[in-house]
C-alpha cells in the first residue's frame, strides 16, 4: 500500500478536489413536492489536486501522477512476481 510522503501513513486512494468547475444536476420536484437534486456530471475544471486522505496534504497536481502513485505497491508485486517464476 502506498505511503503519503508527509505523514508516513498508508494509503490507498487519494482525495480529489477540482476548482472552477461546473457541476451538472437534474431538478425535480418529488410526490411529496420537495426539490430533488440529482448529479450528473462535473465540467471544466481549471485545476485539480490530489490530497492524502489521512493529513490533506496535496501530492499531486496531475492526475497521471496520482494514478501511478497509487498503483505504485501493484507494479512493485508485479516485477516480484517476474522474478520469481
Amino acid at each position: 500500500m502506498p505511503v503519503c510522503p508527509k505523514c508516513g501513513k498508508q494509503i490507498d486512494f487519494l482525495k480529489n478536489y477540482v476548482y472552477s468547475c461546473t457541476n451538472e444536476y437534474i431538478l425535480r420536484i418529488t410526490s411529496t413536492g420537495e426539490p430533488e437534486y440529482k448529479f450528473i456530471d462535473a465540467v471544466d475544471g481549471e485545476s485539480e489536486e490530489f490530497c492524502c486522505p489521512e493529513c490533506g496534504a496535496k501530492l499531486f497536481e496531475e492526475e497521471a501522477d496520482a494514478i501511478n502513485f497509487l498503483k505504485q505497491d501493484l507494479t512493485k508485486m508485479e516485477s516480484r512476481r517476474k522474478v520469481e517464476v
